[in-house]
C-alpha cells in the first residue's frame, strides 16, 4: 500500500510558521496528542482547549440525546471500550459515551440489561420519571485489513507455466500475509485473535489470469477482502509468432526484436541464427511488463523465458516493397512494435513514415505517444536489414475501478472508468453517499499491468446537527470582553469560521475559527484592537516624486498587503507587505517604478527547479547572473523575444515566462469541504499522488494564482488547492 501524506491536524488550523514546511510536519493522527508551539499565544492558548485537552475527535463524539426524544428500543453506536476492567468502570465509560440526558442536560442513570460474549454491554435501560426505555448498543469495531508480503507471498504473482502443484500452493498460501487490526483485548481480558479465510472459486492455474480472495478476520469483525492475482505465462504459440513477423527475401533478421501479446501477457521476441538457405530462425520469448521491464518468476526469481529453434519462416518474394518496424519505447525499454509495409519508396531508396501511420500503429499496439509524431524517413537504399524508427510512448493503462462497501462487502455495481497512460495520476469520483475507507485511494496512479482496481468505501453516517455554540471575544491586552457574543448552531466536526468584531483583528491565525465538538460548546477568541494608524508614501524611484499614498488602521504587528498606484509596480517584492508597528508612526516611503503590468505583477520561480536564468533584451543568456530558486520578483514589463514570452525583473534582465509563475499575495484561510479528502497540486498544476488535505479542515494561505486555467491557493511551499475545492475566509 502506498504511503499517503495527510496534511491535516484534525481541525487544528495551520499557522503561517508551518506553511512551507515538509508536509510530514503537518501530519498527525487524530487520536494522538497534538503538539502546538504555544510561544507568543499568552492567554490565547485557550482558543484550542477543546481539542488539545481531549483525546476525542469529531468522529468519536456522540452528541447529547434527550431522554424525552429517544424512542424505546433505540439503536446507538459507540466506540469499543477495550481492555479488561471492572463492570462499574466499563459502565461509567459507556454511560458517558451514550450521553443520554434529561431536560437539564444531566446524565440519566443507566442500567445494564445484558452483556455480550466479549463482556461489552449490548443492551441498557434508562428510567426517568417512572418511564423506562431500552437502548441497543452497537460497537464500531475496526474492520481488519490485509497486507501482502513479497516474492511468492506478494499480491500479484507472475509464474511460468509448468509446475502446477507449486503454482497452486503459492496461489492459496497465507504465508507472509498480515492481518492489521486496531481492535484490542476485550472486557473479559481475552486477547484479540486473527485469521484469514481463503476463497479459490475464481482461481485456476489453467487460466492465464485468475484470482484468489483472502478475507481477514479478528475476534470482533470480518474484514475487508483482498484479491491475489495470479498471472500464468504459457509458452507462446510459435506459429502465431511467425505470422506476426513479415520479412523480405534476403533480410537478415538476426537479433531483430518484436513485442508479441498472448492472453494479455507481453513477450519480447528476439530472433537469432537466421539460416537463409533453409529460411529458419531461432526465437526466444521473454515476459515483460507494460513498461518493458523483464518479469521474473515469483517462485524462483528467474526471468520467465521460452525458446524454440529451427522455426521455418516464409519471406515475402512477390513484393519488392520493403517492410519496416515502428518501435515504441518507454525510456530505454521496448513496450510495443508494429511491422508496416512501406506505402512507397522514392527513387533514391527513401521510405517516409507519416504521423498518421505512427498514430494508427500506436492505437493498434495499445500505447500512448508522449508527443505528437512528426514525419520521419528511413534510408533503404543500401540495405533492407532491420529497417526501423523509434518513438517515445507509454502503455495505455485504461483502468476499471470497482467500488465495494465495507459494511456489506458487496460491490456497489457502479464501476468507474479511468482513461490514460501508464503512470498518469487520476482522481476518483466517489459514489454519492459514500466516503473512502482508505484516503490513499483518492488518487490512482494508472498501471497497465493492473487493469482493474477494487476500492472500498463506507456509507456516510447521518450528520449530527443542531449543536449549539457560543463565542466570546476578549481583548488580548486587557482581557476584557469586546463586541457581541456569537450564538449559532452547526454540525458535529464542522470548522466554524469567525469574523472579528468591528475595530479589532484576530490575535493569532488560530483565532479565526474552531472545530465544533459538542453541544453547548463555549469558545473564547482573542482579538487585538485595530487602532494603530499607518501611512505609506509611494515615490517614483526615477523622479523622486510622490505618485500616490495609502493609509489606514490595523492591529499592532499585523501585516497589510499594499497596492501600488496605477501604472506603477513595486521595486522590491518585499515592499508588497507592510507590518504595522505602533512604536513607529512615521510615514513609510515605498519606491515604485513605471510599469505596463496592471495586475499580477509579481512572479516566483518554481520550487526545486534550480536557479532562475536571466536573459537580456535580445534573449541572450546572462551567464553571470541568476535568481535564487523559488524567489519572488516584481515584473514591470512583458515582452516577446524570438517568439517566447519574457518578464523584465531589472534593467535589461528578463526571465522566461515558462520558468516562473505569477501570483497574488494574500493572507487568509481556506477550509476544505465534503466527506472526502481534498487533492493537492504543485505550482505547475500537476496532481500530487501522495498528498491530500483532510475533510473540513482550515489552512493558512499566502498566495493565489491561476494555474492551468484554475484559481488555486497555496497551502505549503509547493502545495496548492483548487478554489473550487475549498472555502476562502475573506
Amino acid at each position: 500500500m502506498k504511503k499517503f501524506k495527510m496534511m491535516a491536524l484534525t481541525g487544528i488550523l495551520l499557522s503561517s510558521a508551518i506553511l512551507g514546511a515538509n508536509t510530514s510536519v503537518a501530519q498527525a493522527a487524530s487520536n494522538n496528542a497534538i503538539n502546538v508551539n504555544k510561544s507568543g499565544f499568552n492567554n490565547a492558548i485557550q482558543v484550542i482547549n477543546d481539542l488539545l485537552n481531549s483525546s476525542l475527535t469529531a468522529n468519536k463524539v456522540n452528541s447529547q440525546t434527550q431522554f424525552s426524544d429517544m424512542a424505546n428500543e433505540s439503536d446507538m453506536n459507540v466506540e469499543p471500550i477495550f481492555g479488561e476492567q471492572s463492570s462499574s468502570s466499563f459502565n461509567e465509560t459507556l454511560q458517558s459515551e451514550l450521553n443520554v440526558v434529561d431536560s437539564s442536560s444531566q446524565l440519566v442513570p443507566m442500567k445494564v440489561v445484558t452483556p455480550d460474549d466479549h463482556g461489552f454491554t449490548d443492551k441498557v435501560s434508562y428510567t426517568l420519571n417512572g418511564v423506562t426505555k431500552i437502548v441497543n448498543v452497537h460497537y464500531n469495531y475496526a474492520m481488519p485489513t490485509l497486507t501482502f508480503g513479497a516474492g511468492a507471498n506478494a499480491q500479484y504473482l507472475n509464474v511460468k507455466a509448468g509446475n502446477t502443484d507449486a503454482i497452486d500452493a503459492a496461489a492459496i498460501s497465507t504465508n507472509g500475509l498480515k492481518v492489521n487490526t486496531t481492535n484490542k483485548t476485550d472486557a473479559n481480558g481475552t486477547s484479540n485473535a486473527t485469521s484469514i479465510d481463503v476463497d479459490k472459486n475464481n482461481y485456476s492455474s489453467a487460466n492465464a489470469t485468475s484470482t484468489v480472495q483472502f478475507t481477514p478476520r479478528d475476534s470482533y469483525a470480518r474484514g475487508i477482502f483482498a484479491n491475489r492475482t495470479v498471472n500464468v505465462y504459457q509458452e507462446p504459440n510459435w506459429d502465431n509468432v511467425n505470422k506476426q513477423m513479415t520479412f523480405q527475401s534476403g533480410d537478415n533478421v538476426t537479433n531483430q526484436q518484436q513485442v508479441y501479446i498472448q492472453d494479455n501477457h507481453r513477450y519480447l521476441i528476439t530472433m537469432s541464427n537466421y539460416d537463409k538457405e533453409n529460411n529458419t530462425v531461432d526465437y526466444s520469448a521473454t515476459a515483460i511488463d507494460s513498461k518493458g521491464n523483464t518479469i521474473n518468476d515469483s517462485l524462483n526469481s528467474k526471468a520467465i523465458t521460452y525458446t524454440t529453434t529451427g522455426r521455418t519462416i516464409e519471406p515475402n518474394t512477390s513484393d519488392a516493397t520493403p517492410s519496416y518496424t515502428i518501435i515504441f519505447k518507454d525510456g530505454d525499454n521496448t513496450i510495443g512494435t508494429s511491422i508496416n509495409k512501406a506505402d512507397g519508396i522514392s527513387d533514391d531508396g527513401i521510405i517516409t513514415i507519416s504521423p498518421e501511420t505512427v498514430e494508427a500503429a500506436a492505437t493498434k499496439v495499445g500505447v500512448t505517444l508522449k508527443s505528437t509524431p512528426t514525419a520521419k524517413t528511413i534510408d533503404a537504399s543500401t540495405t533492407t536489414n532491420n529497417l526501423s524508427q523509434t518513438y517515445s510512448a507509454s502503455t495505455t493503462a485504461d483502468t476499471t475501478v470497482n467500488y465495494f462497501s465495507t459494511v456489506t462487502g458487496k460491490s456497489l455495481n457502479a464501476p468507474e472508468e479511468l482513461k490514460g497512460a501508464n503512470g498518469d495520476p487520476k482522481i476518483l469520483s466517489i459514489p454519492t453517499g459514500y466516503k473512502l475507507a482508505n484516503v490513499s485511494d483518492l488518487v490512482q496512479t494508472l498501471n497497465a499491468d493492473q487493469p482493474t482496481k477494487d476500492v472500498y468505501v463506507t456509507p456516510i453516517k447521518t450528520t449530527v446537527g443542531n449543536l449549539s455554540y457560543t463565542v466570546t471575544f476578549r481583548d488580548k491586552d486587557t482581557g476584557k470582553v469586546v463586541g457581541s457574543e456569537v450564538k449559532s448552531e452547526g454540525n458535529l466536526g464542522d470548522y466554524i469560521g469567525l469574523t472579528a468584531p468591528d475595530g479589532y483583528a484576530f490575535s493569532t491565525i488560530l483565532d479565526h475559527g474552531f472545530v465544533l465538538l459538542k453541544n453547548n460548546q463555549s469558545v473564547t477568541k482573542y482579538v487585538t484592537a485595530a487602532d494603530t494608524p499607518y501611512s505609506i508614501s509611494y515615490v517614483d524611484q526615477d523622479t523622486g516624486k510622490e505618485v500616490g499614498t495609502q493609509s489606514g488602521k490595523g492591529a499592532d504587528g499585523s501585516d497589510v498587503t499594499l497596492k501600488s498606484p496605477d501604472n506603477y509596480a513595486f521595486v522590491s517584492a518585499d515592499d508588497m507587505t507592510y507590518t504595522i508597528d505602533k512604536s513607529d508612526t512615521a510615514t513609510k516611503t515605498v519606491y515604485v517604478k513605471k510599469s505596463n503590468q496592471t495586475v499580477d505583477n509579481i512572479v516566483a520561480g518554481y520550487p526545486q527547479n534550480g536557479y532562475i536564468k536571466i536573459y537580456d533584451a535580445n534573449g541572450k543568456l546572462n551567464n553571470d547572473v541568476v535568481l535564487t530558486e523559488g524567489s519572488s520578483w516584481i515584473v514591470d514589463k512583458t515582452q516577446t523575444i524570438k517568439g517566447s514570452e519574457y518578464y523584465r525583473v531589472a534593467t535589461n534582465e528578463y526571465v522566461k515566462a515558462s520558468d516562473v509563475y505569477k501570483y497574488t499575495p494574500l493572507q487568509s484561510i481556506v477550509t476544505t469541504r465534503g466527506t472526502n479528502v481534498t487533492p493537492v497540486y504543485n505550482s505547475r498544476g500537476q496532481l500530487l499522488a501522495n498528498v491530500a488535505l483532510d475533510t473540513n479542515t482550515p489552512w493558512y494561505t499566502d498566495r493565489s494564482a491561476e494555474i492551468r486555467g484554475s484559481l488555486m491557493y497555496r497551502v505549503s511551499t509547493d502545495g496548492w488547492v483548487k478554489a473550487s475545492d475549498v472555502d476562502l475566509t475573506k
